[in-house]
């Protein structure tokens, strides 16, 4: 008798066995990918680097294309146009990063001379940016040739002169062209450009202030996906936006009956809380 009620319930045993293998793995792959999504870049002391940054303990399905980060001699860095930047802070509520070029980072004299250039597809600008322009190898005649110019007493790449100016000057770039070898443009705040110009602080410190700039991303999404318990990240197979949530990925949101969604839980008898152990 018990043994035909084993041979009975063999089945159903196996069957269940099955359904609960696959929903736990599958749960645990979904549950992969919000708690990767929810881990921030920490690097030399910088961190709460998120999205759309990716890279380090990051996967790439927790950020965009192009906003990829490394972290270098423990400093985190991001590279457009073959320029290194390194990343000071970000701030999610503006959209922006603040950054530094790392060829100018504690220095005036970098290896090439090469004038700064963004993905404009990914960041652009913000107010409260000047130009701080170098002048490497120009001749005596620089001073009457660019108003407002200063000369530093620093020779750069052997006997290579500097000079600097803080605001751009109407000079024809053909004349900058004849009396100088290279001219390389770098944005810094305006308040530090301001405050060099009046002797309050250093070359140095200026660039090492880092600009900031604004990210190309629809930043109303993200706000929408996080609010709803969600992470912000991609889905690599249609390359659109991705809302990672403890269940599963959704396009926006998180569902409301989602475990976590909008500070809302599942029911602990809910197979989804058992299986991943919130009950």
């Amino acid at each position: 008798m018990h043994t035909l009620l084993l041979q009975s319930s063999f089945p159903l045993l196996l069957i269940t066995s099955f359904l609960s293998i696959n929903v736990e793995l599958s749960l645990s792959q979904d549950d992969q990918y919000y708690a990767n999504c929810s881990e921030a870049i920490n690097c030399g002391g910088i961190g709460g680097i998120s999205y759309p940054f990716w890279g380090v303990n990051r996967a790439d399905y927790c950020g965009l294309p192009g906003f990829e980060v490394k972290c270098v001699d423990n400093a985190p860095m991001i590279n457009m146009s073959n320029i290194k930047y390194r990343i000071l802070k970000t701030d999610s509520s503006s959209s922006s990063v603040t950054v530094a070029r790392q060829d100018y980072w504690e220095t005036i004299c970098p290896q090439t001379y090469v004038s700064t250039s963004i993905n404009f597809s990914l960041f652009n600008y913000t107010s409260g940016l000047t130009n701080l322009t170098f002048y490497y190898g120009c001749n005596i005649s620089i001073k009457t040739a660019i108003p407002g110019v200063s000369s530093l007493s620093q020779a750069c790449n052997g006997d290579i002169n500097v000079s600097y100016v803080t605001r751009s000057p109407q000079v024809d770039p053909v004349t900058i062209n004849q009396i100088c070898a290279s001219v390389v443009i770098v944005p810094v705040l305006t308040t530090a450009a301001q405050a060099l110009e009046a002797n309050r602080t250093t070359i140095k410190e200026v660039l090492d202030g880092g600009f900031e700039l604004g990210l190309q991303i629809d930043n109303v999404q993200c706000n929408s996906c996080e609010n709803s318990g969600g992470k912000c990240g991609l889905n690599t197979t249609t390359g659109g936006f991705s809302c990672f949530c403890l269940d599963q990925a959704y396009a926006s949101v998180c569902k409301a009956t989602a475990p976590g969604a909008q500070g809302m839980s599942a029911p602990c008898h809910s197979l989804i809380n058992y299986r991943l152990g919130r009950c």
